[in-house]
């Protein structure tokens, strides 16, 4: 098993080739992120760990960066199970004669 230095060393040299997994602070990184992300969704099992780690910077910014407080707002606003409801609806699965 790898001791806690030699996994610190490899956090290190990660996150120097990849400054971004520091955390996204305009909106230029965050689409800088999102095309990563993109690129690295093609080899998922691969590239499982950075994917996570990516999406966790990802989701920390779009919680409290400035341009998605509104989005935010109507997120927490939404009724979950009227949200479900209307999902399955639109979904066509409100069809009683379906089997």
């Amino acid at each position: 098993m790898l001791v806690t230095n030699e996994i610190s060393q490899m956090a290190k040299a990660i996150v120097t080739q990849l400054p971004i997994l520091n955390g996204i602070s305009s909106t230029g990184e965050h689409q800088q992120a999102l095309i990563l992300l993109e690129d690295l969704l093609e080899h998922y099992d691969e590239n499982l760990i950075i994917i996570e780690a990516l999406s966790n910077v990802i989701a920390r910014y779009e919680d409290t960066a400035a341009e998605f407080d509104d989005f935010n707002k109507r997120q927490t606003a939404i009724n979950l199970n009227t949200a479900t409801l209307t999902v399955l609806m639109d979904q066509g699965l409100n069809n009683t004669n379906q089997v």
